[in-house]
């Protein structure tokens, strides 16, 4: 195996703990990782079922049902786009600012710890080079 492909098994261990740690979290207020990824997707303007689903990798009738199961629990609401009818736009509502508020201290608390002998500059070359490998792959795969 070369130093790329074993960097990637060394991510993929680190991505399950995460999310093994982030699900443990979010359970706190009645979601797991795959839902607050939507929530934050949501948060950063991707707001269509198409948009969100080119970016959460995962397929339609899973994402529909994710996006229920968030409007249901009252995280996000639907509303239908001014100058498509076709389209629903998502919006994030008040309980998902409070169940924010209330996580955030364990979110940050274990943040801090896992990253605490990385400096802020040191983030920031990592945050540049998962982002380029984010464009990257949507350049080079279809969605």
């Amino acid at each position: 195996m070369n130093n790329r492909q074993n960097f990637i098994n060394e991510l993929f261990k680190f991505v399950t703990l995460l999310e093994n740690s982030w699900d443990f979290i979010f359970s706190q207020v009645g979601l797991t990782v795959k839902n607050y990824q939507i929530l934050y997707l949501i948060s950063t303007g991707l707001d269509t079922s198409k948009s969100l689903l080119g970016w959460s990798y995962g397929s339609k009738p899973n994402m529909a049902k994710k996006l229920r199961f968030l409007e249901e629990n009252e995280f996000i609401t639907r509303s239908i786009d001014l100058k498509d009818k076709r389209v629903f736009r998502f919006l994030l509502t008040k309980k998902w600012n409070q169940a924010m508020q209330k996580i955030s201290p364990i979110y940050e608390t274990a943040v801090s710890e896992i990253f605490q002998w990385i400096d802020d500059k040191n983030l920031d070359i990592w945050k540049s080079i998962i982002e380029k490998c984010l464009q990257n792959f949507h350049a080079h795969c279809p969605e």
